[in-house]
Parts: C-alpha cells; sequence; structure tokens
C-alpha cells in the first residue's frame, strides 16, 4: 500500500500538468467569442421569409459589402429562410462592420554567451499588419421593426489574402447562433 501512494502521486501530478498544458493551448487557440441576443418571447419558427432592410453598403468596399450580403442569405436559405420577391418579408435583416488595421508584436528573446563566459540577452519584436473586423448581423420583425435577434463578433486577419475566408467563417459561426435555443 505504501509503494503505490508514490505512485498514485506521480499520475497525479502527469495528469495536472497535462489539463494546465491543454489549457495554455486552449487559450492560444481559442475560438472567437459570439455576443447573443434575442427577444425570448419571439416565436422563431413563425419566421419564414426575410427582406434586407437597408440598401445602404455598410462595408468599406462595395465588393466586401455583395460578399457579406451573399454569404448572409447563404446562411438563411440554409436556416429554411427564403428571401421576399415582394414585399418585406417576416424578418428584417441588416448588419454593421467595421475594419481596421494595426501593428501585433512578438517578442523573441536570444542569449548569447561570449568567450569568458560573459552573456548578452537581446530582445526582437516581429511585426506584422493584423486586420481586425467587427461584424454584428440582426434580424428585425418587419412588423414592428423591433430587434428580435442580434449577434457580433471579432475577428483577425494577419494575411490580406483571408479577410475573405474569414469574413466568411464569421457569417458561418454569427448565424449558427440563429435559431436561438428555446428558452
Amino acid at each position: 500500500m505504501r509503494k503505490a501512494a508514490p505512485v498514485l502521486a506521480c499520475a497525479l501530478a502527469l495528469g495536472a500538468a497535462a489539463l494546465l498544458g491543454r489549457a495554455a493551448d486552449a487559450q492560444q487557440f481559442k475560438m472567437p467569442r459570439v455576443d447573443l441576443d434575442y427577444d425570448k418571447q419571439a416565436d422563431f419558427t413563425s419566421f419564414k421569409t426575410y427582406s434586407w432592410k437597408d440598401n445602404e453598403p455598410v462595408a468599406t468596399t462595395p465588393g466586401m459589402h455583395a460578399r457579406i450580403v451573399w454569404y448572409v442569405e447563404r446562411e438563411l436559405e440554409k436556416k429554411g429562410l427564403k428571401k421576399s420577391k415582394q414585399g418585406p418579408g417576416d424578418l428584417l435583416v441588416r448588419y454593421y462592420a467595421k475594419k481596421q488595421t494595426s501593428l501585433q508584436g512578438t517578442p523573441n528573446q536570444e542569449q548569447t554567451t561570449l568567450p569568458g563566459g560573459a552573456g548578452q540577452l537581446t530582445t526582437t519584436v516581429d511585426f506584422q499588419k493584423v486586420l481586425e473586423g467587427t461584424l454584428l448581423i440582426e434580424l428585425q420583425r418587419s412588423s414592428d421593426a423591433v430587434a428580435v435577434w442580434r449577434a457580433a463578433t471579432e475577428y483577425k486577419s494577419i494575411d490580406t489574402q483571408r479577410i475573405d475566408a474569414e469574413t466568411a467563417s464569421a457569417v458561418r459561426l454569427l448565424m449558427g447562433k440563429y435559431p436561438p435555443p428555446k428558452s
């Protein structure tokens, strides 16, 4: 019995170290946060059609506006909603988008040992341009123009060639929260 205690303690220590390692990995590669707000009294099964509330482009370029509209419409269709051919649909759709460019630095430290035992510590920082985007999608009941569902997220991209794919992923992530869970 006395020999089992050190083995058990070692196993617990290794398990705790593995969990801490996984927690550190999860912090480094966490999923984007989605802020969700919806009317808990709304009957989301009654909404069958949609139309766009605003025709004004919100995105910074007409091409990005067209892609966001296309991504949102594609996701709404997957949810069983049809675009209204005449007049307003059951839901009015609108989105808000914001983009900004910033710099992100990654520090690196290196220690060199000189002859005679003296050492030198150097620190360098590698900078990259990062595109940061915020996307909010809102669905309003057309009968009274009251928001019944709203979801928002922030996302980053260091590759300007991937911003389109990042935006498509953000729309999928947000629309994955529609319809909301039943209360």
